[in-house]
């Protein structure tokens, strides 16, 4: 359970985050909405240990991140992976050391092992083939999705997604999607999304987070969010 409580964070003098509160329980999945700059990615850097809060706090799992020892706060990081808007794959790995680097970071020695998580991930993306070809082999949706892989290759708690089809064409948008939501149907993990793309806010969370300004506008259900008069929300759909 990811619970934050009126968060506020200043960056360089500014606000960015103000009063956020809500509660994401770990069955429940989330999506985050709003504007370029309006807090999506602090907030989620924030909760990655990374942006202190000035006001407020952010307990996972019953263990507040900024007020714990550094041993508990690096076991909670671990708990974490992140699926980058570009993939961030290195080109001068193959598939499969880009995918096994996690397990290499945390002190897998097993060989056995290794390859048998990097395919088992590749499997749960549908690309258990690519093993021994390199980023440069592979389209722009193949290299998302061993972004997928490599973050799911250690067995997060929680999976975190920044722009997942931004920048993809729409069969290729649609592909990464479907595997987005294997994910989700196997509960493999807490899956967090930020995204612009409203047309997969009901695939992807049971509940969404609007931002705007830094400021909470709305936290609830996707229906909930489909009802809302706020026109802030409204103006966001319309456009």
């Amino acid at each position: 359970m990811i619970a934050v409580k009126k968060l506020s964070i200043s960056l360089a003098g500014q606000e960015i985050l103000s009063g956020l509160d809500f509660v994401l329980p770990f069955s429940e999945n989330l999506v985050i909405l709003g504007k370029s700059g309006s807090g999506k990615t602090v907030l989620i850097k924030s909760i990655l240990g990374i942006y202190p809060p000035d006001e407020g706090s952010i307990i996972i799992d019953g263990c507040d991140i900024y007020d714990c020892t550094k041993p508990e706060l690096d076991r909670l990081k671990k708990r974490f992976a992140m699926v980058f808007q570009h993939a961030a794959l290195l080109d001068s790995f193959t598939i499969f050391q880009n995918v096994a680097l996690p397990l290499y970071e945390r002190g897998e020695k097993n060989e056995q092992q290794i390859m048998s998580r990097v395919s088992e991930s590749l499997e749960l993306v549908g690309l258990a083939d690519t093993l021994e070809k390199y980023p440069a082999e592979l389209s722009g949706g193949m290299r998302k999705r061993i972004g997928i892989a490599r973050a799911l290759v250690y067995k997060p708690d929680y999976l975190i997604f920044d722009e997942p089809t931004s920048g993809l064409d729409p069969i290729t948008a649609e592909e990464t999607l479907y595997y987005m939501t294997q994910i989700i149907k196997n509960n493999t993990a807490t899956v967090i999304t930020i995204t612009h793309d409203i047309s997969t806010i009901a695939k992807l969370g049971q509940k969404v987070l609007f931002i705007d300004g830094g400021k909470q506008v709305y936290y609830g259900s996707y229906q909930g969010l489909m009802k809302s008069d706020n026109e802030i929300i409204r103006q966001y759909f319309a456009s």
